[in-house]
């Protein structure tokens, strides 16, 4: 299980590099992780293994930037899950349900997440795994203060 999820990391890597959409990219202990570029406040685009499940997620310390983004959402009427959704399937996961959560960790991180509707030893797993990560970096990229020069 530990070559497939490296594997994965490794293919979700060099995709999330080659799109050009990210302020940094790299393999940490967590799995990869992606700087979001031009963020108001530092916040962190993950793609991660937890008890054989792959999980997408944006991760920010800031409350406010967090808070931005809820707010848009409530004020727009707009759904997340239906947003990335739409997303995935544009990139090419035409069979992508998605769910995701929203919390603050033990370690007050907040967190958007979603977990791939495939599992980690599935085929096809990282090539949907890096449809995920460029949806939700393509959604949150317009949601509150994700985009430093937005006007308020």
């Amino acid at each position: 299980m530990a070559d497939t999820k490296q594997s994965l990391y490794e293919h979700v890597r060099q995709g999330a590099q080659e799109a050009d959409v990210f302020a940094a990219v790299k393999i940490d202990e967590r799995g990869v992780c992606c700087e979001a570029d031009g963020s108001a406040e530092p916040a962190f685009y993950r793609v991660y293994e937890e008890e054989g499940d792959i999980w997408i997620a944006l991760e920010t310390e800031d409350r406010w930037l967090s808070g931005s983004i809820e707010a848009d959402l409530v004020n727009t009427g707009d759904k997340l899950d239906e947003l990335l959704e739409e997303e995935i399937i544009d990139l090419g996961d035409d069979r992508a349900v998605v769910e995701f959560e929203h919390f603050r960790s033990p370690e007050k991180v907040y967190v958007f997440r979603s977990k791939l509707s495939v599992p980690l030893s599935s085929p096809d797993a990282a090539s949907r795994a890096l449809i995920w990560l460029l949806g939700y970096e393509t959604v949150f990229r317009d949601l509150g203060d994700m985009s430093e020069d937005e006007d308020d």
